[in-house]
């Protein structure tokens, strides 16, 4: 499948954020996910094995994802703040992606992984439009996900089972949060950084997606 890939620059508010449109030559139309990346602090960016591992496979699906940098990372505007301004971020990041012709009437869906799974599920729990969540290794040894008492779309997450930031025990904490439908796979011996797992996380994700926001 052909893919085509366009470098994109996203307003949020009073800054530009940059980031890559991808969709299939095949289904150039369909729902749109935004995908959020790990922790900048820690040398995260978009420029990520987990963040294009689920870009590629959920373009080869036929959705139309976009990957991009929190503010304050590459060439994206403003400056790092802990979380509070990446969640606007991604509300911003959602405004837009709602707006292009090839999403219109699909619906959309959120992406994380890591520090990017605590932000886009916390600005999930913030907009109705979001009909699917999905996270990889959501950092729950580090960050409260209270919050997802507040989550109206059902919630799938792909974990390792050797994960210091999220241990398999994590789980029961984080479920107990949630009054929506919440889909849990543990990979065997993957632990934060999913190096050469990155295509089998994706492929869980996509199962919950497809059943919640396909594809056509």
């Amino acid at each position: 499948m052909t893919v085509r890939m366009t470098d994109v620059e996203i307003p949020v508010g009073d800054i530009s954020l940059e980031g890559k449109l991808g969709r299939s030559e095949q289904t150039s139309a369909g729902p749109g996910v935004l995908i959020c990346h790990p922790h900048p602090q820690f040398g995260g960016s978009m420029d990520n094995n987990v963040v294009w591992g689920l870009f590629d496979a959920f373009v080869e699906r036929g959705y139309v994802a976009v990957a991009f940098n929190f503010r304050g990372v590459g060439s994206s505007g403003g400056r790092h703040e802990e979380g509070e301004g990446e969640v606007s971020d991604v509300l911003g990041v959602l405004d837009w992606l709602e707006a292009l012709p090839e999403t219109k009437g699909f619906g959309l869906g959120i992406l994380g992984y890591s520090f990017g799974a605590w932000v886009g599920l916390r600005a999930a729990t913030q907009d109705a439009r979001v009909r699917c969540a999905g996270a990889v290794a959501p950092p729950v040894a580090m960050y409260s996900f209270s919050f997802l008492e507040d989550l109206g779309a059902p919630l799938f997450v792909v974990s390792g089972g050797q994960d210091t930031f999220c241990p398999p025990e994590g789980k029961d904490a984080l479920c107990s949060e949630l009054t929506k439908q919440v889909g849990w796979t543990i990979l065997d011996g993957v632990d934060h950084f999913f190096w050469g797992r990155e295509k089998e996380a994706a492929r869980h994700l996509l199962e919950g997606f497809s059943e919640h926001l396909p594809a056509k």
